[in-house]
């Protein structure tokens, strides 16, 4: 039987012309049809109130936090600074609820870019506000202008990984953020680093966490590891 898996919902902000409302919720069609290609049926996770996550975690096996807007700092008890980016606060509260829960029942999560971030501070970590002024080396670049679809730069992996059972090493990836990992908390250790050493990839012991700063749902269209990344996660639910 496929699994049910999870993929929590971005926010648009503006007006569409399909409602003529904001506030419209969506999730990336790569991402829905990579679920599908790698044998899951994905269902989109709107934000709810807090109180409701234990409800909904128990009708999923398995749930992906993709990408989206900045963390709101409060979260790792910071105050934002001048280069912070649009966040969204309902947003947090429900990703970060929904990340402790299912961690605490054992289900499966995967982090994607924003959704890397949301997990390591929801578990007790920290980002980065904005990588260019605030981290202590000196930086390849995160924001690539090339289409998305297209890698950027290279990752090397932790051989005693799952990731490296998935993808492999010096692994061509694409990159477009400006938050990162800083500090990985108790239970998640680094699998993955840019040439820079920006964190790339982060995961638990047994894998039922994990998360990978780039995007892989543009690049598994024509790249099998890609691909093998969310198989591996579907088979682990």
């Amino acid at each position: 039987m496929s699994k049910i898996i999870g993929i929590t919902a971005d926010i648009f902000l503006g007006a569409t012309d399909v409602i003529n409302q904001k506030l419209m919720d969506f999730v990336p069609r790569p991402l829905v049809n990579g679920v599908i290609a790698a044998g899951g049926i994905p269902v989109s996770l709107p934000s709810i109130p807090k109180e409701e996550v234990n409800g909904l975690i128990a009708r999923l096996d398995g749930i992906i936090f993709p990408g989206g807007p900045d963390i709101d700092p409060i979260f790792m008890g910071e105050e934002p600074i001048p280069n912070l980016g649009v966040t969204n606060r309902t947003r947090d509260l429900f990703e970060i609820a929904l990340a402790r829960t299912a961690v605490a029942k054992r289900i499966p999560i995967l982090g994607i870019c924003r959704g890397a971030q949301v997990i390591d501070v929801a578990l007790g970590g920290s980002v980065y506000q904005d990588l260019t002024s605030q981290y202590p080396g000196k930086l390849l670049k995160h924001h690539q202008q090339s289409p998305g679809d297209q890698p950027t730069h290279f990752v090397s992996v932790d051989h005693d990984s799952q990731l490296f059972k998935s993808i492999g090493d010096n692994v061509f990836v694409n990159s477009r953020h400006h938050q990162a990992i800083k500090n990985v908390p108790e239970g998640l250790k680094v699998v993955s680093k840019a040439t820079d050493g920006v964190i790339e990839g982060v995961e638990n012991e047994d894998a039922t966490v994990q998360a990978v700063q780039w995007h892989p749902e543009n690049l598994w269209q024509h790249d099998s590891q890609q691909l093998q990344l969310f198989k591996d996660f579907i088979a682990r639910t």
